[in-house]
């Protein structure tokens, strides 16, 4: 019998080898940091956690321009943002960048819905335990974005947005 140390049999989703809700911000700023450079850029607004940044030069991800890692009030990994081109080299969206990184994901995470339109913006969500794991790649970016998140992230996102988006309503009735 051996312990299965891979990602792929993590409870949560691993980016980087960085279990979501169980990493800590001291093993990302030894384990990523050591790596490539990270910024510490404020508190995130859904999770009430220190963020780190960085371009993510270093950690061996073709295309990888931007790397955002989003902690919780007790500094565990809850997210993390990854900012990609869409296409290839050749501009093919299609057997390029989002179908490649799609299909990578595919074989580690459970695929749970899938939008590759023809035209238009392409989506789609794994999951992994209690992790969540997008491509997002709006039709008229040259970039896609990656996003793993704790379902609690999520929620929090949910919350927050809905929240703000009343706000702003309220305030737009408000002056008329």
């Amino acid at each position: 019998f051996t312990l299965a140390t891979s990602s792929a049999y993590a409870s949560n989703a691993a980016p980087l080898g960085l279990e979501l809700g169980v990493a800590t911000l001291d093993r990302v700023k030894q384990q990523a940091g050591g790596k490539t450079r990270l910024t510490e850029t404020g508190i995130n607004k859904y999770s009430n956690g220190r963020m780190l940044e960085g371009n993510g030069s270093g950690l061996e991800i073709d295309g990888l321009s931007n790397i955002t890692f989003i902690f919780d009030t007790t500094d565990k990994l809850v997210g993390v943002l990854m900012k990609l081109p869409k296409q290839d080299s050749f501009g093919d969206m299609r057997n390029g960048g989002f179908l490649k990184t799609l299909a990578a994901l595919s074989s580690k995470y459970k695929l749970v819905e899938k939008r590759v339109p023809f035209v238009g913006d392409a989506y789609a969500k794994l999951k992994q335990g209690e992790s969540i794991i997008e491509l997002d790649a709006p039709h008229l970016s040259f970039d896609m974005e990656v996003r793993y998140m704790t379902s609690t992230l999520q929620k929090g996102f949910m919350q927050r947005s809905s929240s703000d988006k009343a706000k702003n309503e309220r305030n737009q009735t408000d002056k008329f």
